[in-house]
């Protein structure tokens, strides 16, 4: 096969023309066989070449995808897979940025911990949750949540409670019952929620209570008695978390 000229394509690659066809190379690849002091070169030789020359493409992809953004080896691995790389092509793109310290993870881990807690509101389970699906271990996950002042998730949650209570319109079970709920699946200790909502005093809004027994009495007396009608809707109240209502007083 004839090489019959090269021509500078973007960053590193170069486009190579020979009188079979055209092929892009990296310059490692160009520099290491001296390609440029040759004009012919064996098809088998090329062949060889060219498999090299993929192995170096997984590998400027994968630096590009960690230039983005920080990425895990587990994330690079499943992102070089969809740009359809082999095992081989990608093994060797994750050893060499790992010989070349891209895979930092005390770099990673830090970092995320960091933005998890400034940027968003989540708690210390969810955040180990989410480096272990990551790729990360536990026991190195654990080293730098360690460090972390507990305060910073307890205040959180004070928080977020008082935003949630500022809005409520539910009983006091029901609006404890649901915060509880939602500050678990957001990661946080329910020791510490529960803390909080033991030490927290719920007014229940009068005006929705009364709304919603009149619109309950509306729907159930069309089918029965009255007296049927007040256990139904004291059972559904009960159901809610309300305590003792005088259902009467808001019917008349």
């Amino acid at each position: 096969m004839k090489i019959l000229k090269y021509r500078k394509g973007k960053g590193n690659e170069y486009k190579i023309i020979t009188d079979k066809d055209e092929y892009k190379l990296y310059d490692d690849i160009i520099i290491k066989y001296e390609l440029l002091l040759k004009k012919d070169i064996d098809d088998k030789d090329f062949t060889k070449i060219l498999e090299e020359n993929k192995l170096f493409s997984a590998y400027y992809d994968a630096l590009k995808l960690i230039n983005t953004k920080l990425r895990t080896e587990k994330e690079i691995k499943v992102l070089l897979k969809k740009k359809e790389y082999n095992y081989k092509e990608i093994d060797y793109a994750i050893k060499k940025l790992d010989k070349e310290g891209y895979l930092n993870h005390k770099v990673y881990i830090e970092a995320f911990i960091h933005d998890m807690l400034n940027l968003y509101l989540i708690g210390e389970d969810k955040i180990l949750k989410d480096l272990v699906n990551l790729g990360f271990e536990e026991k190195e996950i654990r080293l730098y949540l360690d460090k972390i002042d507990k305060d910073i998730y307890k205040d959180k949650i004070d928080k977020y409670i008082n935003k949630k209570l500022k809005a409520n319109k539910k009983s006091e079970i029901e609006f404890k019952r649901k915060v509880l709920g939602e500050l678990i699946n957001k990661g946080f200790s329910k020791n510490d929620i529960m803390i909080f909502l033991e030490n927290t005093n719920v007014v229940e809004d009068e005006e929705v209570t009364r709304r919603l027994i009149i619109k309950l009495y509306n729907k159930y007396i069309k089918k029965y008695d009255y007296n049927t009608v007040k256990l139904k809707i004291r059972n559904y109240l009960y159901q809610k978390g309300y305590k003792d209502i005088d259902i009467d007083k808001y019917i008349k």
